[in-house]
C-alpha cells in the first residue's frame, strides 16, 4: 500500500491526543516531470506555530525535494507542535517558468471545509479507540444478503440536527435490520470538491471522508472516527458494509492534475477505454494510476474493514481483451483479500451493457448490476402491461457460469425516480398508486438474483428526477427521506410487505438458490406453457417454481403466483407436490394452508398482489 505506507498527505507525528507535530508529504512518479521549482504549504495552522498569518502562502513552509528510484518525494515536518484540533491546508507550487498555482493534496485523508482545502487532525480520539470489529456472525456470501442502498445525506437529513451524518446513520440500524436487510450499499462517502449537496460520483480526494458527512459541530476533529464507528456499529448489527467506489473518473479539479505545469502531462489522468462527459477520466495505461487506485481500495478495505465494493461506471475503464484497468484492479483486490485470510468480499460491477454477465464471468467480479427488472417495472407502470421478457429477468443467475457469482437485481436505485412515483406518474399522482409496485417487489425477492432496494422505497418515498439531464447535472438533487411517511396509511401498508418479503428470503435459503422453472423462456411466449407455468401477458399473470435445500439439506419448494392486473382473477396453479402448503404472504397469525390434490390449486388472486406458496 505505497501511498499510505509512505504516509503521503498530512499526518500527525506520534500518538499524543493533545498535541503534536505534523508531516506533509507529496509524491510524483517517474513518468513525467511536473516541472516544479519549489513547494510551500500554508493553512489555518500557520499562526499557531510561527509569527506568520494563517493562509499566507508567501511565507508558507517550504518542502524538501527527495528524488528516489520510485519517484520524487517532497516533505516538510513542522518544527513546533500544534494543539489538538482540525486544520486545513493547501500547497503553493512554483513552476520552473515562474508561474504559481495553489493546489489541494491528492492524498489527504481529510477534506476541508471549503475552497477544495485538504485537512489534517491533531489529537482527537486515537486509532486504538476506534477499532472496527468483524461482522458478528462472519461475512456471508452475497447470495445470502438483502441490500439497502443508502444516501447518507438524504437518509439522515430530517433528524441528524448538528451531528455528523455518518454518526446519525447508526440511529436507524435497528430499523434496517428489522426491515430484513443485512447489507448496506453506501453511496460514495469519498470527498468531493465543495460543500454543496452531491451524490459523490465526482471524487476529488480519494483517501478522504467527505467533510459534509463527517462534520459534527460538537466534535470537529472526529472525522475518520465517525466512519469507523459506523462500520463497527453495522458489524455489531450483523450488517455488511459495501462501499460505492468511483474509479473511472475524477473531478476536473483533481489535485494531481493541477500539480503539473502542463496538466495534460499528469500521468494519472487521460483517456482509457471510454470517457465520461464533463469529468476527468483516469488513465490506466500508466502503472502509477493502477497502483494509486489499488491503494485507494486497500486503504478503505484495511482501515475501515468494509465488506465489499460496488464499482461505478465500469464500462469506461474496461477494454475488451486488455487485462489492465478493471480486470487488474479486481484481481489485485481479490489477491489482497486472500492474503489477509478473508472470504466473501464482494466485488460488484455497474456495467450497464450486454457484456456485463460475460465480464463478471471472466474476471474476479462477484456480481453485476442488472437493469432489466427495473426497466420492465418502469415500463409496466407507465404502459400498464407486463413484458414477456419479465420471466427471464427473474432468472438472471443462468447468465453466470458459477454459483459463486450472483447478479444484483432491483426495481429502483439512486439513478432514477423512485418506483413509487412512477406507479402514479401517468396520472400525476405518484405514490397514490403505490400498490401497483407490490407484485414487482414480490418478484424481486423471489428471483434468482441478489435483491437491492433504494432507501425510502419501503414507505413509498416518491421524488422525481429526469432520466437524462443532458449533461446539466440537474439529476443530482436532494431527496431527503420524509420519515413521517413511514407511519401514514401508504407507508404502513407498503413497509409491511417489504419487511415480510425481505425476511422471507432471509429465512428460507431455498429462495436464495439458482433453481428456477420454467427456463428458458422464449420472448414470443405470451401464455403459460403446457404445464401451466410461465407468463400470460394478456391476463398479466406470472407463475414460476423455485426450490433449493435449506441449511440441513432438506428440500424447500416455492410456487410464486403474481397478478399485475387491476382486477381479481381466477387461476389454476400447478404444484409439484400434493399435500399441505403454506402461503408465506398470508396472515402470520392465521396463515392460508391449502391442501393440494391432483397437483393443482384453483383460487382467486387479488389485483396487484401475489402469493408465495411453500412446502
Amino acid at each position: 500500500m505505497f501511498y499510505m505506507t509512505n504516509k503521503l498527505g498530512a499526518w500527525q507525528i506520534g500518538d499524543d491526543s493533545h498535541k503534536g507535530k505534523v508531516q506533509f508529504k507529496i509524491f510524483f512518479p517517474n513518468v513525467k516531470d511536473p516541472q516544479i521549482k519549489n513547494i510551500r504549504v500554508a493553512g489555518d495552522f500557520q499562526n499557531q506555530i510561527s509569527t506568520n498569518s494563517d493562509w499566507d502562502f508567501s511565507s508558507g513552509f517550504e518542502l524538501t525535494k527527495n528524488p528516489t528510484s520510485e519517484g520524487t518525494f517532497w516533505t516538510y515536518t513542522t518544527e513546533n507542535v500544534l494543539q489538538a484540533g482540525f486544520y486545513q491546508y493547501k500547497y503553493y507550487l512554483t513552476f520552473i517558468d515562474g508561474t504559481n498555482r495553489i493546489v489541494s493534496d491528492p492524498c489527504a485523508r481529510y477534506g476541508g471545509i471549503n475552497n477544495q482545502n485538504a485537512a489534517f487532525v491533531i489529537g482527537g480520539s486515537r486509532p486504538v479507540d476506534n477499532i472496527v470489529n468483524p461482522l458478528k456472525n462472519g461475512r456471508k456470501h452475497l447470495r445470502h444478503l438483502n441490500i439497502y442502498e443508502l444516501n447518507i445525506d438524504d437518509f439522515t437529513a430530517e433528524y441528524r440536527v448538528k451531528r455528523a451524518p455518518l454518526e446519525a446513520v447508526t440511529d436507524k440500524l435497528d430499523y434496517i435490520k428489522e426491515l430484513g436487510f443485512n447489507a448496506i450499499l453506501f453511496m460514495p462517502w469519498t470527498a468531493w470538491k465543495n460543500l454543496l449537496y452531491d451524490w459523490g460520483y465526482e471524487p476529488f480526494l480519494y483517501f478522504a471522508v467527505e467533510y459534509r458527512y463527517a462534520n459534527d459541530l460538537d466534535n470537529p476533529s472526529e472525522k475518520i472516527s465517525w466512519l469507523k464507528k459506523l462500520v463497527n456499529a453495522c458489524h455489531e448489527h450483523d450488517i455488511h458494509v459495501i462501499m460505492d467506489g468511483v474509479y473511472n473518473h475524477v473531478s476536473t479539479d483533481f489535485p494531481y492534475k493541477q500539480m503539473y505545469l502542463n496538466p495534460d502531462d499528469c500521468p494519472y489522468t487521460g483517456v482509457y477505454g471510454g470517457s465520461f462527459p464533463g469529468l476527468q477520466d483516469l488513465d490506466f495505461n500508466n502503472e502509477c494510476t493502477n497502483e494509486f487506485i489499488r491503494d485507494v481500495c486497500f486503504y478503505w478495505i484495511d482501515t475501515f474493514k468494509i465488506d465489499g465494493i460496488r464499482f461505478d461506471n465500469t464500462v469506461n475503464y474496461y477494454i475488451a481483451g486488455n487485462p489492465g484497468g478493471l480486470p487488474r484492479l479486481l484481481e489485485s483486490i481479490e489477491n489482497h483479500i486472500h492474503t489477509k485470510g478473508e472470504v466473501n468480499f464482494s466485488l460488484t460491477l455497474e456495467h450497464i451493457n450486454v457484456n456485463a454477465a460475460s465480464l463478471t464471468n471472466s474476471t474476479k467480479a462477484t456480481s453485476f448490476w442488472d437493469n432489466s427488472l427495473y426497466e420492465y417495472t418502469f415500463n409496466y407502470l407507465w404502459h400498464k402491461k407486463i413484458d414477456s421478457r419479465l420471466l427471464n429477468s427473474l432468472n438472471n443467475q443462468r447468465f453466470l457460469n458459477s454459483i459463486e457469482k450472483i447478479p444484483t437485481l432491483y426495481i429502483g436505485n439512486h439513478d432514477h425516480s423512485q418506483v413509487a412515483w412512477q406507479a402514479g406518474a401517468q396520472e400525476n399522482i405518484g405514490s397514490m398508486r403505490w400498490y401497483k409496485t407490490q407484485p414487482y417487489l414480490i418478484a424481486l425477492f423471489t428471483a434468482t438474483g441478489l435483491p437491492m432496494i433504494q432507501n425510502g422505497a419501503e414507505f413509498a418515498e416518491d421524488y422525481w428526477i429526469p432520466e437524462n439531464d443532458e449533461g446539466t447535472g440537474r439529476r443530482i438533487r436532494p431527496r431527503p427521506l420524509r420519515w413521517k411517511l413511514e407511519t401514514d396509511g401508504i407507508g404502513t401498508s407498503l413497509k409491511k410487505l417489504y419487511k415480510q418479503i425481505a425476511n422471507i428470503r432471509l429465512k428460507y435459503s431455498g429462495l436464495r438458490s439458482a433453481n428456477f422453472y420454467p427456463q428458458p423462456w422464449e420472448e414470443w411466449q405470451n401464455t403459460f406453457n403446457s404445464e401451466g407455468y410461465g407468463i400470460d401477458v394478456n391476463r398479466q399473470l406470472l407463475i414460476y417454481h423455485r426450490w433449493g435445500d435449506n441449511e440441513n439439506g432438506i428440500l424447500q419448494r416455492f410456487i410464486i403466483v403474481l397478478n399485475f392486473s387491476d382486477t381479481d382473477q381466477d387461476v389454476c396453479v400447478p404444484f409439484p407436490e400434493n399435500g399441505i402448503w403454506v402461503d408465506l404472504l398470508s396472515d402470520f397469525n392465521n396463515p392460508w394452508t391449502p391442501s393440494i390434490s391432483d397437483w393443482k390449486l384453483c383460487f382467486k388472486i387479488g389485483s396487484n398482489w401475489g402469493h408465495v406458496f411453500f412446502k
